[in-house]
């Protein structure tokens, strides 16, 4: 059984998953340089989130489906989350019993590097003194409704192709075909009218300003979770697997993207209002001027 992202033992080949084991010390070591003390309740918190979240899944034939927050993960804890993303995948396979403890080390990868990503484009959009226009958050919204929509094409299309060969390995014409079909002219034109449609519509519903990027933010780190777990089994798998089965997980995400970024983008828009310092912002301060308007008028200044 393939639950969601999360790979079994005995599923990879040896070189993958001690590679695997390899990648994630590193990121665990680069989780616990200089940690303080003041952290570790908020990786705590975030890795019990990230548990309970998985606990709800979603059947989809021979797997299984569920958000992973791995976004949310990466941009409140930065190089902290694969700490949290171990010690979630650790708990999932302890008590559910949900990917294995032979794969805990590439399935920490497979979420983890997702999650440094999101991590990272937040704080490069963050230093960008044109995030909160108008044009910059519409073409977030177009990017990440873009990215989606062509995603849909290319996966659905490969899907159609390979299952006439569902019994042999991945088809280099298939993939030849899905990809046409993708970059077709018709086919950007299309995405191209749908993103600006879909951005005018974020933009008549008022969110906050972080919403486009929280949006796009947690999108991708689901897109590339689940493009990362295709990969490895695709390459990785000790027998050969027919690749419907992963293609059928990509499309089966799909829908969960939509989902978390949503989730996300609102998310990022509140804490943005009630705790700026958690996405590395300042709080935001009341003008002198205003505190100054409101002490002349208190009755006992009158008096």
């Amino acid at each position: 059984m393939l639950w969601a992202v999360h790979i079994s033992d005995g599923v990879l080949a040896a070189p993958w998953w001690l590679s695997g084991y390899g990648v994630a010390a590193a990121l665990i070591a680069l989780g616990v340089w200089r940690i303080r003390d003041d952290e570790v309740p908020r990786i705590a918190l975030l890795t019990a989130a990230f548990f309970v979240i998985s606990l709800i899944h979603v059947p989809l034939g021979f797997t299984s489906v569920h958000l992973l927050m791995n976004g949310l993960v990466g941009i409140l804890l930065g190089p902290r989350a694969a700490l949290a993303i171990a010690c979630g995948l650790f708990l999932q396979y302890w008590l559910i019993g949900h990917g294995g403890l032979q794969t805990l080390g590439i399935n920490t990868c497979i979420i983890a590097l997702p999650a440094l990503f999101a991590w990272l484009l937040m704080r490069a959009c963050q230093q960008m003194p044109w995030r909160r226009h108008p044009g910059f958050r519409a073409l977030l919204v177009m990017t990440g409704a873009a990215t989606w929509l062509l995603s849909l094409v290319f996966s659905v299309a490969l899907l159609g192709e390979q299952g006439l060969h569902w019994t042999t390995g991945l088809q280099a014409s298939a993939v030849e075909t899905a990809w046409a079909r993708t970059i077709h002219p018709l086919t950007l034109a299309l995405t191209l009218a749908l993103s600006a449609l879909a951005a005018w519509g974020e933009r008549r519903l008022e969110n906050a300003p972080e919403f486009p990027l929280g949006l796009l933010l947690g999108e991708l780190a689901v897109l590339a979770t689940v493009a990362l777990n295709c990969i490895v089994l695709l390459a990785g798998m000790v027998e050969e697997m027919p690749p419907l089965m992963p293609l059928i997980l990509l499309v089966g995400h799909l829908p969960i993207a939509v989902i978390e970024g949503i989730v996300l983008g609102f998310t990022l828009g509140f804490l943005a209002k009630v705790k700026p310092e958690l996405l590395g912002e300042l709080p935001t301060q009341r003008p002198p001027e205003e505190s100054t308007i409101a002490w002349q008028d208190t009755p006992a200044h009158r008096s």
